[in-house]
């Protein structure tokens, strides 16, 4: 007698599974280069790079990087990835891993570059400019107070802040590059301009009070 055959899986069923299984093999053939890579063969580390060039140009692009800029903020950012991949934990997925530090990578550039055409200086809206003959100097002197009192902000208000009113970042870029809604945007950038400010006063009022 033949024995009976199980029921067969409906075909829906049996894609997901596949999709599955695909998933897995490709986190653990990541594990497993990154290990070969770090035992000294540098050489493993192309299949990571061809494999995810997408990946680090898509985050790239969403940090708001030129395209003429992207192919070397890409290289630069595998670069880096393989500088550091002894930092790399196998709790999580490489592609994971990788895309956040691509990400930070191409904010750190787009500050660099805004750097580089003169955009950082403190803009007049966190400023109180007082006339008088050495109104350079103090004008100097007040954003240097501004850049401390920064500090002491929580990270998610400094964080904001430094992106749209020292880097020139709009609220559409810095929410792309934080992931975040623009909505979320404006409300930390207004609650962090108000705990600034309340800061400002309190540690400068000779500067800052009313």
């Amino acid at each position: 007698m033949r024995a009976k055959r199980g029921k067969r899986e409906p075909a829906g069923v049996r894609a997901v599974s596949r999709f599955l299984g695909t998933m897995e093999d490709r986190d653990l053939q990541d594990r497993r280069v990154v290990g070969v890579v770090l035992q000294g063969d540098r050489d493993a580390f192309a299949v990571l790079v061809a494999r995810y060039q997408r990946l680090v140009a898509g985050a790239a692009w969403r940090s708001g990087v030129p395209r003429e800029e992207i192919e070397d903020v890409v290289s630069e950012a595998f670069i880096k990835a393989y500088r550091h991949l002894d930092r790399y934990r196998p709790d999580h997925p490489f592609s994971t891993w990788l895309y956040r530090l691509a990400a930070n990578h191409a904010l750190d550039h787009q500050r660099r570059r805004r750097k580089e055409r003169g955009r950082a200086e403190m803009p007049e809206q966190l400023d109180d400019p007082l006339p008088g003959p050495d109104a350079r100097v103090e004008q100097q002197e007040r954003a240097a107070c501004v850049r401390t009192a920064l500090t002491t902000l929580r990270p998610k208000y400094r964080e904001v802040i430094y992106l749209v009113y020292v880097e020139g970042f709009s609220v559409e870029q810095a929410a792309r590059s934080l992931g975040l809604p623009q909505g979320t945007i404006k409300s930390r950038l207004l609650r962090g301009r108000r705990a600034l400010r309340e800061r400002l006063v309190r540690r400068y009022p000779e500067m800052f009070g009313d």
